[in-house]
């Protein structure tokens, strides 16, 4: 025997009636077959759903708050990251081998260009240097010269100006001149005719002594000349003893224009390698101070290739770093004309002024950059919790009289204060900004 529910249980469409016919035919036997249609009429009967838009309209007006759409001029820009990178960064090795003397600069060290570093054991320099002046000394000597002529002299000049040289010209002119006396002695049958020949034997010999003393000159000074290179090298080796800082390219304009004194190329050791007393040499090579130039940084990083018609040379860029809260300005110097095709990105080069050293930026420092590439007037805003997102989905409500309406909209820049927006928001609308949770898209509203 079956239990069926009271009659009370079912007041809406379904009547009392019906569930007494379904009792009997539980009372002629239909068994569990019966009993699920039992089930299956009673749920037919059961109330049915209230309309949702029914019930939205129906609900109380939901308090809100709003605010007008906000237009902005906003700058665009490219975010990048990268490694700030020094102006200069210069690794040293000595030229020539030696024992090291002294180590005049340490980490840390600000140098100017010029400045000595190391000092190296310079005594076997000297005396290569007196070997090869007293050389030079003893062929310019034996020419019966002073001192060898400038590189821009005439050779044909050079020789003929040597005294050897000059002798034989003027042996050679006086053979001439005595063969032409006895021709003419000799027409005017005063003369004899093997003095003549004599005479011209004479000349023969010393125009030939003439050219070969010319053939030794010019062997000489070629020879004096590989002398005064020899002599050269030696001082350039005793030269290179000293280590000194380089003087980078930029100098002689900056010192044009501020003075040496004042010019911000100076260099900082970021590295000493070497002691006094280490044997150091040139082959392998070995290094032993590492200078960089930080008044100015550079910040290189990689673009996606998807911003390539926005990013220029010459574009304005802020920077941050974690080890200061202020920004640092910056400015585009370089784009790579070519797209990586292994990540589909492209080189830039971003220059970053570090003059105040209260707030010196270091190398290496990783860094965060925004390369403004453009302005964009009227761009529409609303407060951060203003936009709703839900299921892939992201809207905004604005206020439509009494109702509120649901726009669905794309979000771009954020900041603290707003979120850019992008949707088809009416330039007057009323952005609610409150209630949010409480609202669907013809939801009543009341604004406070």
């Amino acid at each position: 025997m079956i239990l069926l529910p009271s009659p009370s249980r079912y007041t809406n469409d379904c009547s009392w009636n019906q569930t007494a016919r379904l009792s009997s035919w539980v009372r002629v036997g239909l068994g569990f077959g019966v009993s699920l249609l039992t089930l299956l009429a009673v749920a037919s009967c059961a109330p049915k759903p209230a309309d949702t838009t029914t019930l939205a309209a129906d609900q109380p007006a939901v308090a809100v708050t709003v605010i007008p759409l906000t237009r902005v001029s906003l700058k665009r820009v490219v975010p990048v990251v990268g490694t700030l990178d020094p102006y200069k960064d210069v690794m040293l090795a000595t030229k020539v081998d030696g024992r090291v003397l002294r180590v005049r600069r340490d980490t840390g060290d600000v140098v100017m260009p010029g400045d000595v570093l190391l000092e190296l054991d310079a005594r076997d320099y000297v005396l290569d240097v007196e070997v090869a002046r007293q050389a030079l000394e003893a062929e310019l000597a034996r020419l019966e010269l002073t001192e060898l002529p400038g590189p821009g002299t005439d050779p044909e000049k050079l020789v003929e100006h040597v005294p050897a040289v000059m002798k034989a010209q003027a042996t050679l002119e006086e053979a001439a001149r005595k063969v032409d006396q006895k021709r003419t002695l000799v027409e005017e049958r005063g003369g004899s005719k093997e003095d003549l020949a004599i005479m011209l034997a004479e000349r023969k010999v010393a125009d030939a002594t003439l050219r070969q003393t010319k053939s030794e000159t010019r062997a000489a000074l070629s020879g004096t000349r590989r002398l005064k290179a020899n002599l050269d090298q030696a001082e350039q080796r005793l030269r290179d003893a000293v280590l000194r800082a380089p003087v980078p390219d930029e100098w002689s304009a900056w010192a044009a224009v501020v003075g040496p004194a004042a010019t911000p190329l100076r260099y900082t050791v970021a590295q000493r390698m070497v002691w006094e007393g280490e044997m150091v040499r040139s082959m392998p090579e070995k290094l032993v101070y590492r200078l960089v130039i930080t008044h100015i940084l550079k910040l290189r990083s990689a673009v996606p290739e998807r911003h390539a018609s926005e990013v220029k040379v010459g574009q304005a860029a802020i920077i941050r770093v974690d080890a200061h809260d202020r920004p640092f300005p910056g400015i585009v110097t370089r784009v790579s004309p070519i797209v990586d095709t292994q990540n589909r990105t492209f080189q830039v080069e971003i220059e970053v002024p570090n003059g105040d050293q209260r707030t010196a930026l270091k190398p290496g420092t990783f860094a965060k950059a925004e390369i403004q590439t453009r302005t964009d007037p009227g761009v529409a805003t609303v407060p951060p919790g203003a936009v709703v997102s839900f299921a892939g989905v992201t809207k905004v409500f604005v206020a439509d009289g009494d109702r509120a309406r649901a726009i669905e909209v794309e979000v771009g820049r954020r900041d603290k204060d707003w979120v850019e927006v992008i949707g088809p928001i009416p330039p007057t609308a009323q952005i609610i900004t409150t209630g949010l949770s409480q609202l669907v898209d013809g939801a009543t509203i009341r604004i406070r």
